[in-house]
């Protein structure tokens, strides 16, 4: 009977012994969880220093994406030419990112900060960028076809001859943008915030206007 009892408390002790352990671990864990997450900030920031110049880096779409899930800012990202395609990069800061002839085609970037970004002669074909901040932003020769653009902000943005066709404008505010030889034909223009002068230099037809009519050529 008495050796049961012993077996017993020692079982009960090594029992303590390992919640204690395994307390301990976890605090040890928690403390270090800080020190973990940076360093995987700084090896996710090595690898997208790594394919600076290179075209197409899988490993690169994944950094950029945990990095911003972690809610790390992307502002002043390099990385011209790189081809981004279907990143999802939801309220990203990207605020003066450097994505010239980039390609974002069916991106996310719904919410994103891209002011004063430069996306000249980038592809965002059907991606989302609706509430997207593009204030002064570099757009010329950017290829927004059907693009989602409702509710972005593009005031003094740069889209001379950036093709919009068929993209979706509504409730955008496009005051004082360059819209110099815009291709915005078949494009929803409904309630968005633009002067007709500043249309004025467009290409146009089919686009739903600021009004709801159709814009119909003179011609």
């Amino acid at each position: 009977m008495s050796l049961n009892v012993e077996i017993l408390e020692q079982s009960e002790v090594f029992g303590a012994a390992d919640t204690i352990s395994l307390v301990v671990a976890l605090v040890l864990f928690i403390k270090e969880t800080p020190d973990r997450r940076k360093q995987f900030h700084y090896q996710a920031w090595g690898i997208i220093d790594a394919a600076h110049g290179v075209k197409v880096s899988y490993a690169r779409i994944m950094a950029l994406q945990d990095l911003n899930e972690d809610g790390v800012s992307l502002r002043g990202l390099e990385a011209p030419g790189a081809e981004l395609v279907d990143i999802n990069l939801s309220h990203a800061n990207l605020t003066n990112a450097n994505l010239i002839e980039s390609d974002l085609t069916n991106a996310n970037l719904n919410y994103a900060n891209l002011d004063n970004a430069n996306l000249n002669q980038a592809k965002l074909i059907g991606a989302n960028l609706s509430h997207t901040k593009l204030g002064f932003a570099r757009l010329s020769q950017t290829n927004f076809n059907s693009a989602n653009l409702s509710h972005a902000n593009l005031i003094c943005a740069d889209l001379s001859q950036a093709n919009l066709s068929g993209a979706n404008l509504k409730n955008a505010s496009l005051s004082g943008a360059n819209l110099q030889g815009a291709y915005l034909s078949g494009a929803n223009l409904k309630n968005a915030k633009v002067r007709d002068d500043e249309l004025s230099s467009a290409f146009l037809e089919g686009a739903i206007m600021p009004d709801g009519s159709k814009y119909r050529s003179q011609s």
